[in-house]
């Protein structure tokens, strides 16, 4: 018998270390749960419960399984080889040169320098 509080207040009962197993693993019980220890007779977190560790466990493993099952990673097999360069070619992109000075604008229409600027500018002034 296992004896979980799920939310402040609220408490469920597990008959078998099976049932708590399954409540984790479909998400009712998360790692903010409490569990309690009868030999101590004091709350301790789910994530410290064997059931819990396994149950977590299982769940990387999964994930791991389905990463690897995708092909999921930067550097393929698929496309070495003597293709494998021209499957992976670089296109370029020419630089757009710098528009003249003359027609960039002296100051921008309503620029205002912030407070702070403005006693930096003032300061260099001053010191100048």
């Amino acid at each position: 018998m296992f004896l979980v509080e799920v939310a402040e207040g609220r408490r469920n009962h597990y008959s078998s270390a099976r049932a708590l197993g399954a409540a984790i693993r479909c998400g009712e019980l998360g790692p903010q749960a409490r569990i309690f220890h009868a030999a101590t007779s004091q709350w301790l977190p789910i994530t410290v419960h064997p059931e819990y560790r396994r149950a977590e466990s299982e769940w990387e493993e999964n994930v791991a399984r389905r990463w690897r099952a995708r092909g999921w990673t930067f550097f393929s097999d698929k496309g070495a080889g003597e293709n494998g360069a021209a499957a992976m070619a670089v296109s370029t992109v020419e630089a757009t040169p710098a528009p003249p000075s003359d027609r960039m604008p002296a100051k921008a229409q309503g620029f205002r320098l912030g407070p702070a600027m403005r006693r930096l500018l003032h300061r260099d002034r001053q010191q100048a």
